[in-house]
């Protein structure tokens, strides 16, 4: 059988169903279709790269038993997966803790649910490294309202690749992630439309987000959500992370300060409300994490197995 040197998407979806889904061998493949096996092999790898096949790992495969059960044990969550360090350098790290997590939030769904998406470097990475699996009646909805510069991974970028990643509805929270009054923060959540938005986002029954430690570099000061100053004043009442633009103690208490009235977001309660999957890497994270699982924001974790590790001598 003779195909020409660009082979179509239903010629390289019927190979890949025989391997993948009848567990027929390259050879027996190429006998059915006419094929030499070489143009099999090259057939399963084209139906990776057109995102025919999307394959995924299991989360028992991405444990690390002792640290993952203790994790599991010591703060009652659902989950933990820890990923090995393997002598790798921080990004590269951070690159395989996305990974995993990508393969493991498709997991974390189910159909009809309803996620929060925050924002940040590693959600964004882990929207980039997700496997295109389509989640029935899935909803994606913005923790927090758009941030002026495109070109960061905001919550509305961030939540934009998952649900196209997921197949699922995006609802965008059309308002500013932060208001230069209270004042006029509180008029725009008045705003029908937006009251609306608010009122369906604390219909989130799960969410993904990253934390951040409270330090003049955080990410909302990068996102000029914050200024160094904010970060300060809520540092001196306490504050040891940041958990989608707010702010929390060492026991996961909510920290609330001037900042709080002018954001357009999910608040303390409402995160609260949601089963979270937080992924997290570095130790500059270990008390913003720590205190995100004590304060019952995280119900499946992923993170590097030295932070793993660090977290359960800190929780005692």
């Amino acid at each position: 059988m003779q195909r020409g040197s660009s082979p179509s998407d239903r010629i390289i979806a019927e190979a890949a169903w025989l391997y993948y889904i009848k567990n027929l061998t390259q050879g027996e493949i190429a006998a059915r279709l006419g094929l030499s096996r070489p143009t099999v092999i090259s057939y399963l790898k084209q139906a990776k790269e057109r995102q025919i096949v999307s394959v995924r790992l299991t989360g028992d495969h991405l444990r690390i038993n002792d640290l993952a059960e203790g994790l599991m044990e010591r703060f009652g969550i659902e989950a933990a997966y820890v990923v090995p360090e393997n002598d790798l350098g921080a990004a590269m790290v951070m690159h395989e803790v996305c990974v995993a997590a990508g393969q493991i939030l498709a997991d974390f769904l189910e159909a009809g649910d309803q996620l929060g998406v925050s924002w940040g470097r590693t959600v964004s990475d882990v929207a980039e490294n997700m496997p295109y699996w389509p989640v029935a009646d899935l909803t994606v909805r913005q923790l927090i309202g758009s941030m002026a510069n495109p070109l960061l991974p905001t919550s509305e970028r961030c939540s934009t690749e998952i649900a196209h990643r997921l197949s699922a509805l995006c609802i965008n929270l059309n308002a500013p992630a932060v208001c230069s009054s209270s004042a006029l923060a509180e008029m725009l959540r008045s705003e029908a439309i937006i009251a609306q938005q608010l009122d369906l986002l604390g219909q989130c029954n799960k969410a993904i987000y990253s934390v951040s430690p409270c330090t003049p570099d955080t990410h909302v000061v990068k996102f000029k959500i914050a200024t160094e100053g904010d970060v300060a004043d809520y540092r001196r009442n306490g504050a040891v992370g940041i958990i989608a633009g707010r702010f929390v103690d060492a026991q996961g208490g909510a920290v609330l300060g001037p900042l709080d009235g002018r954001l357009i977001g999910a608040d303390h309660r409402a995160l609260r409300g949601m089963k979270g999957l937080l992924v997290v890497t570095g130790m500059d994270k270990l008390h913003a994490a720590t205190a995100a699982l004590r304060g019952g924001y995280v119900c499946r974790l992923v993170l590097d197995a030295p932070l793993a590790a660090a977290i359960l001598a800190a929780a005692g």
